[in-house]
């Protein structure tokens, strides 16, 4: 069956499975310009906003807790995370940026930023904003909500 004639439920879903690959394509070429991996990248973009318990910070990248150990350690050894105590809860940990985090994080939001932004280019801008609510609409229907702006910190979705 030709592109131009999937059902639109197909259709739709193809259209979502593009711009992924875009988003993750972008985010892969950003990151390895910033010498990160574009699970580093976005790490530190949601850990810019606050320092996050282990735990949570688990369920929000939806791995478990020994491979965000890992993704830990690594960030920890080039200097870009810190782990502490929680003040009143001596079993608990949570991550927090470093200086150099809180640069690297800003330098790749802000290029991965311009870059997807960019491909909107060609719409008007009450197509942008039409774009933007659909998508926001989408997301929340999924229950999806994630940190990505370090320059909103404590913002919802």
């Amino acid at each position: 069956m030709p592109a131009t004639s999937r059902p639109e439920p197909e259709a739709d879903a193809h259209a979502l499975i593009q711009l992924s690959g875009l988003v993750q394509e972008t985010f892969a070429r950003v990151a390895d310009k910033h010498d990160l991996t574009p699970v580093q990248g976005r790490m530190l973009c949601v850990l810019a906003q606050k320092p996050y318990g282990m735990a949570e910070l688990a369920r929000a990248f939806g791995v478990g807790k020994a491979n965000l150990t890992g993704l830990i350690d690594r960030a920890e050894s080039r200097g870009l995370v810190s782990r502490s105590l929680v003040p009143g809860d001596r079993r608990a940990i949570q991550v927090l940026l470093t200086e150099d985090g809180r640069r690297a994080a800003g330098a790749f939001h802000r290029e991965v930023t311009a870059e997807l932004a960019a491909y909107l280019d060609p719409l008007a801008p009450g197509e942008r904003a039409a774009f933007r609510a659909a998508a926001a609409t989408v997301a929340g229907a999924a229950g999806h909500c994630t940190a990505w702006d370090p320059r909103r910190a404590g913002a919802g979705c």
